[in-house]
Protein backbone atom coordinates (compact mmCIF):
# COMPACT_ATOMS: atom_id res chain seq x y z
CA UNK A 1 0.00 0.00 0.00
CA UNK A 2 1.05 3.57 -0.67
CA UNK A 3 2.27 5.46 2.42
CA UNK A 4 -0.52 8.02 2.01
CA UNK A 5 -3.24 5.35 2.09
CA UNK A 6 -5.67 5.08 4.98
CA UNK A 7 -7.78 2.00 4.27
CA UNK A 8 -7.78 -1.11 2.12
CA UNK A 9 -11.15 -2.68 1.26
CA UNK A 10 -11.44 -6.25 0.01
CA UNK A 11 -14.79 -7.39 -1.40
CA UNK A 12 -15.47 -10.81 0.11
CA UNK A 13 -19.09 -11.45 -0.79
CA UNK A 14 -21.52 -10.30 -3.45
CA UNK A 15 -23.84 -11.74 -6.07
CA UNK A 16 -23.04 -9.56 -9.09
CA UNK A 17 -19.63 -10.76 -10.31
CA UNK A 18 -16.34 -12.26 -9.17
CA UNK A 19 -12.65 -12.42 -9.98
CA UNK A 20 -11.19 -15.81 -10.93
CA UNK A 21 -11.11 -18.30 -8.06
CA UNK A 22 -13.54 -16.37 -5.85
CA UNK A 23 -17.10 -17.55 -5.15
CA UNK A 24 -20.30 -15.50 -5.35
CA UNK A 25 -23.43 -15.70 -3.24
CA UNK A 26 -26.43 -13.56 -2.40
CA UNK A 27 -25.36 -11.03 0.19
CA UNK A 28 -22.54 -8.63 0.93
CA UNK A 29 -19.31 -8.57 2.91
CA UNK A 30 -16.21 -6.38 2.82
CA UNK A 31 -12.99 -6.62 4.81
CA UNK A 32 -11.48 -3.34 5.96
CA UNK A 33 -7.79 -3.03 6.76
CA UNK A 34 -7.23 0.08 8.89
CA UNK A 35 -3.76 1.57 8.34
CA UNK A 36 -4.15 3.81 11.41
CA UNK A 37 -4.55 0.89 13.83
CA UNK A 38 -3.10 -1.99 11.77
CA UNK A 39 -6.35 -3.91 12.31
CA UNK A 40 -8.78 -5.88 10.16
CA UNK A 41 -12.52 -5.33 10.57
CA UNK A 42 -15.22 -7.31 8.77
CA UNK A 43 -18.32 -5.48 7.56
CA UNK A 44 -21.18 -7.99 7.12
CA UNK A 45 -20.65 -11.68 6.44
CA UNK A 46 -22.71 -12.59 3.37
CA UNK A 47 -25.24 -15.38 3.40
CA UNK A 48 -23.08 -18.51 3.42
CA UNK A 49 -20.20 -19.19 5.79
CA UNK A 50 -18.42 -21.65 3.49
CA UNK A 51 -18.35 -19.12 0.65
CA UNK A 52 -17.14 -16.40 3.03
CA UNK A 53 -14.32 -18.56 4.44
CA UNK A 54 -13.25 -19.62 0.95
CA UNK A 55 -12.97 -16.01 -0.18
CA UNK A 56 -11.10 -14.91 2.96
CA UNK A 57 -8.59 -17.71 2.41
CA UNK A 58 -8.35 -16.81 -1.29
CA UNK A 59 -7.06 -13.41 -0.15
CA UNK A 60 -4.40 -15.27 1.91
CA UNK A 61 -5.89 -14.00 5.15
CA UNK A 62 -6.33 -15.85 8.41
CA UNK A 63 -9.57 -15.65 10.40
CA UNK A 64 -7.53 -14.91 13.53
CA UNK A 65 -6.48 -11.59 11.94
CA UNK A 66 -10.10 -10.36 12.10
CA UNK A 67 -10.83 -8.85 15.51
CA UNK A 68 -14.13 -7.05 14.98
CA UNK A 69 -17.26 -7.70 12.93
CA UNK A 70 -19.85 -5.05 12.11
CA UNK A 71 -23.26 -6.35 11.08
CA UNK A 72 -25.30 -3.74 9.20
CA UNK A 73 -28.63 -5.46 9.88
CA UNK A 74 -29.89 -8.89 10.84
CA UNK A 75 -30.98 -10.25 7.44
CA UNK A 76 -29.45 -13.61 6.54
CA UNK A 77 -27.68 -12.30 3.43
CA UNK A 78 -25.61 -10.02 5.68
CA UNK A 79 -25.33 -12.04 8.90
CA UNK A 80 -25.62 -15.61 7.58
CA UNK A 81 -21.87 -16.20 7.40
CA UNK A 82 -21.26 -14.99 10.96
CA UNK A 83 -21.57 -18.39 12.59
CA UNK A 84 -18.69 -19.76 10.50
CA UNK A 85 -16.41 -17.00 11.83
CA UNK A 86 -17.71 -17.47 15.37
CA UNK A 87 -16.96 -21.20 15.33
CA UNK A 88 -13.32 -20.43 14.56
CA UNK A 89 -13.02 -17.36 16.79
CA UNK A 90 -15.79 -17.27 19.43
CA UNK A 91 -14.22 -14.41 21.42
CA UNK A 92 -14.69 -11.95 18.57
CA UNK A 93 -16.38 -8.55 19.03
CA UNK A 94 -19.63 -8.14 17.09
CA UNK A 95 -21.23 -4.71 16.62
CA UNK A 96 -24.94 -4.78 15.79
CA UNK A 97 -27.83 -2.27 15.81
CA UNK A 98 -28.96 -2.03 19.42
CA UNK A 99 -32.44 -3.40 18.62
CA UNK A 100 -30.80 -6.66 17.49
CA UNK A 101 -28.31 -7.01 20.34
CA UNK A 102 -30.31 -9.41 22.55
CA UNK A 103 -30.85 -11.95 19.75
CA UNK A 104 -27.17 -11.86 18.77
CA UNK A 105 -26.12 -12.32 22.40
CA UNK A 106 -28.28 -15.46 22.57
CA UNK A 107 -26.89 -16.80 19.29
CA UNK A 108 -23.24 -15.97 20.03
CA UNK A 109 -22.90 -16.23 23.83
CA UNK A 110 -19.08 -16.29 23.94
CA UNK A 111 -18.65 -13.24 21.71
CA UNK A 112 -18.53 -9.64 22.88
CA UNK A 113 -21.78 -8.37 21.33
CA UNK A 114 -22.11 -4.57 21.38
CA UNK A 115 -25.41 -2.89 20.55
CA UNK A 116 -24.99 0.41 18.67
CA UNK A 117 -27.51 3.23 19.01
CA UNK A 118 -25.66 6.49 18.26
CA UNK A 119 -22.67 7.34 16.08
CA UNK A 120 -19.69 5.64 17.69
CA UNK A 121 -15.98 5.27 16.90
CA UNK A 122 -15.31 1.52 16.67
CA UNK A 123 -11.64 1.77 15.73
CA UNK A 124 -9.30 4.64 14.92
CA UNK A 125 -11.06 6.76 12.27
CA UNK A 126 -13.75 4.11 11.73
CA UNK A 127 -17.24 5.02 12.90
CA UNK A 128 -20.63 3.34 13.05
CA UNK A 129 -23.41 5.56 11.72
CA UNK A 130 -25.47 4.52 14.70
CA UNK A 131 -28.80 2.75 14.34
CA UNK A 132 -31.03 4.23 11.65
CA UNK A 133 -34.45 3.19 10.44
CA UNK A 134 -37.53 1.67 12.00
CA UNK A 135 -37.64 -1.02 14.64
CA UNK A 136 -38.61 -3.39 11.81
CA UNK A 137 -35.26 -3.16 10.00
CA UNK A 138 -32.78 -1.18 12.10
CA UNK A 139 -29.51 -0.74 10.25
CA UNK A 140 -26.05 0.77 10.67
CA UNK A 141 -23.41 1.76 8.11
CA UNK A 142 -19.68 2.31 8.44
CA UNK A 143 -17.83 5.61 7.98
CA UNK A 144 -14.08 5.45 7.27
CA UNK A 145 -12.31 8.80 7.71
CA UNK A 146 -9.15 9.10 5.58
CA UNK A 147 -5.97 11.08 6.22
CA UNK A 148 -7.36 13.72 3.83
CA UNK A 149 -10.43 14.01 6.12
CA UNK A 150 -12.70 12.51 3.48
CA UNK A 151 -15.16 9.72 4.22
CA UNK A 152 -15.63 6.28 2.71
CA UNK A 153 -19.20 5.10 3.28
CA UNK A 154 -19.87 1.34 3.50
CA UNK A 155 -23.52 0.28 3.45
CA UNK A 156 -25.23 -3.09 3.71
CA UNK A 157 -28.67 -2.64 2.12
CA UNK A 158 -29.52 0.93 3.15
CA UNK A 159 -33.08 -0.07 4.06
CA UNK A 160 -33.73 3.20 5.96
CA UNK A 161 -32.88 5.15 2.77
CA UNK A 162 -29.36 5.71 1.49
CA UNK A 163 -29.82 9.47 1.63
CA UNK A 164 -30.04 9.28 5.45
CA UNK A 165 -26.68 7.52 5.67
CA UNK A 166 -25.19 10.01 3.20
CA UNK A 167 -26.41 13.00 5.22
CA UNK A 168 -25.09 11.53 8.46
CA UNK A 169 -21.75 10.64 6.88
CA UNK A 170 -21.35 14.21 5.61
CA UNK A 171 -21.20 15.36 9.23
CA UNK A 172 -17.70 13.81 9.33
CA UNK A 173 -16.61 15.39 6.07
CA UNK A 174 -16.89 15.17 2.31
CA UNK A 175 -17.79 11.68 1.00
CA UNK A 176 -15.13 10.32 -1.35
CA UNK A 177 -16.67 6.89 -1.99
CA UNK A 178 -19.75 4.84 -1.25
CA UNK A 179 -19.75 1.05 -1.60
CA UNK A 180 -22.48 -1.50 -0.90
CA UNK A 181 -26.14 -2.21 -1.49
CA UNK A 182 -28.36 0.79 -2.25
CA UNK A 183 -31.68 -1.18 -2.26
CA UNK A 184 -34.48 0.92 -3.85
CA UNK A 185 -32.66 4.27 -3.56
CA UNK A 186 -33.66 6.62 -6.40
CA UNK A 187 -32.76 10.08 -5.10
CA UNK A 188 -29.81 10.08 -7.47
CA UNK A 189 -28.83 13.73 -6.97
CA UNK A 190 -27.34 12.76 -3.59
CA UNK A 191 -24.58 10.90 -5.49
CA UNK A 192 -23.60 13.86 -7.66
CA UNK A 193 -20.30 14.85 -6.04
CA UNK A 194 -19.15 11.42 -4.85
CA UNK A 195 -15.92 10.36 -6.57
CA UNK A 196 -16.44 6.58 -6.39
CA UNK A 197 -19.92 5.04 -6.58
CA UNK A 198 -19.71 1.32 -5.94
CA UNK A 199 -23.33 0.20 -6.06
CA UNK A 200 -23.72 -3.58 -5.84
CA UNK A 201 -25.66 -6.41 -4.14
CA UNK A 202 -29.33 -5.37 -3.79
CA UNK A 203 -29.17 -2.07 -5.74
CA UNK A 204 -32.39 -1.98 -7.74
CA UNK A 205 -31.50 0.98 -9.96
CA UNK A 206 -27.88 0.03 -10.67
CA UNK A 207 -28.27 0.52 -14.44
CA UNK A 208 -29.71 4.03 -13.97
CA UNK A 209 -26.91 4.97 -11.58
CA UNK A 210 -24.19 3.70 -13.92
CA UNK A 211 -25.67 5.69 -16.82
CA UNK A 212 -26.12 8.88 -14.80
CA UNK A 213 -22.60 8.79 -13.33
CA UNK A 214 -20.46 6.80 -15.80
CA UNK A 215 -17.13 8.31 -14.73
CA UNK A 216 -17.81 7.76 -11.02
CA UNK A 217 -19.45 4.35 -11.20
CA UNK A 218 -17.30 1.34 -10.28
CA UNK A 219 -18.28 -2.25 -10.89
CA UNK A 220 -17.91 -4.21 -7.65
CA UNK A 221 -16.79 -7.84 -7.89
CA UNK A 222 -15.85 -10.41 -5.27
CA UNK A 223 -12.06 -10.45 -5.15
CA UNK A 224 -11.67 -6.72 -5.81
CA UNK A 225 -9.39 -4.58 -3.63
CA UNK A 226 -9.86 -0.83 -3.23
CA UNK A 227 -7.27 1.44 -1.60
CA UNK A 228 -8.26 4.83 -0.21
Amino acid sequence: MHSSSSFELKILYDNKCNEAGFLTGFGFSALVYNVFSNKFLLFDTGGNGNVLLHNIQKFNLNISQIEDIIISHNHSDHAGGLNAIYQLNPKITIYVPVNNSSSFKRSFPEANVVGILETKELDENIFSSGQLGSSYIPEQALFLKTKEKKTILLVGCAHPGLEHFILKSQQLGEIKAIIGGFHGFNKFSYLKNIEVIGACHCTRHITNISKLYPSQFRKICVGDTFVF
